[in-house]
């Protein structure tokens, strides 16, 4: 239980975070209409905000509707790509710290 508790501090919430957004995105259907959103613009009835459509790219990307991608959000599929990698860097990042702590260097842990 001790080393459970030390792994889950060493695993970087960001790339969880991130990790959640993508395998949601990976269940919506980006051709309803009617979706919830986060946008502060959109909420507010602002109808122009540059993010807007990320999301539903991403979506359309993983339905493999490379088109409707691209057409909702030109930069959608650039996006997934620099989250998975970022997502990648970190998971690698945690891995490393992982194997510190079973060769006995924890005090590494706090270096950063």
């Amino acid at each position: 239980m001790n080393k459970f508790k030390t792994y889950i501090r060493i695993i970087d919430r960001e790339a969880v975070l991130w990790l959640a957004a993508l395998f949601y995105l990976l269940f919506v259907n980006p051709y309803e209409t009617q979706q919830f959103t986060l946008c502060p613009f959109h909420n507010i009835g602002i109808d122009f905000c540059p993010g807007c459509g990320m999301g539903r790219s991403i979506s359309f990307f993983y339905h493999a509707d490379f088109t409707s991608s691209i057409k909702t959000h030109p930069l959608g599929i650039a996006a997934f790509i620099l989250i998975s990698y970022r997502i990648f860097t970190l998971t690698s990042k945690s891995i490393i710290k992982i194997k510190q702590t079973k060769r006995g260097t924890t005090w590494q842990l706090f270096t950063n």
